[in-house]
């Protein structure tokens, strides 16, 4: 895909943070989320206690939070590899089949983070099937803004938003067991629901996407199962 001039020196993080953030009209409740970050030699000694300690096998990007400590027990795990990957492949460079997986994963983990403060401060519980869904919408808004400013059109073309729904709802729609099922519904109910906003005029989105995340998950769902 198209790749203009190399991005600003802002890192990753903050940018994606900063997009999150304003997509929804969130406050800054965490300040900078680059201080929940951890590595693969901080994953190792949250679990091991120690430096030379071995990490767990599955060492996938994940928000980890401790029982009882709420977000301000988070960590924030992005491994090496994922970290290194994005910054050879930078989404903000260019967007296409070699960093997708990638990107998704990153701002997936990230989102989950800014979504549990947010439903921390309102008070509000949050289940892990809200968190993948509005993950999910998420994903599909800051992949279609960054092939945007790539390709420099308001509309991105139907082609490109179908391949951002092949990698983002359907491909990551598989797996099985009890994670796998929760993956499946959570993009499905994902792609009903940009869908849904894909149709609508671009002066009422900012408004709809504010009240999409305010709104009770029960209620997210009677709405895009009922369209």
């Amino acid at each position: 895909m198209h790749r203009p001039a190399p991005p600003p020196a802002t890192p990753l993080l903050e940018h994606l943070q900063g997009l999150i953030e304003r997509t929804y009209a969130l406050p800054r409740l965490l300040g900078d989320a680059g201080r929940f970050l951890v590595g693969d030699r901080g994953y190792r000694w949250l679990y091991g206690g120690h430096d030379g300690a071995a990490a767990p096998h599955d060492l996938r990007a994940r928000l980890m939070v401790r029982p009882g400590g709420g977000v301000t027990a988070a960590a924030l795990y992005y491994p090496d590899a994922l970290v290194r990957h994005l910054e050879l492949h930078d989404p903000r460079r260019g967007l296409g089949d070699e960093n997708i997986d990638a990107f998704a994963t990153f701002v997936e983990e990230l989102d989950h983070l800014l979504t549990l403060a947010s439903r921390s401060a309102a008070g509000r519980k949050v289940s892990l099937l809200e968190l993948e869904h509005h993950a999910a919408v998420t994903k599909y808004l800051l992949v279609v803004h960054f092939l945007g400013r790539l390709t420099r059109r308001r509309r991105v073309a139907d082609l490109h938003r179908f391949w951002a729904r092949h990698h983002l709802f359907e491909k990551y729609a598989a797996g099985g067991g009890e994670e796998g099922e929760r993956y499946r519904t959570a993009a499905r109910l994902a792609g009903r629901y940009v869908a849904i906003l894909d149709r609508m005029p671009a002066a009422d989105r900012r408004a709809e996407l504010v009240a999409f995340h305010k709104r009770p998950f029960a209620e997210q769902v009677r709405n895009v199962e009922g369209s």
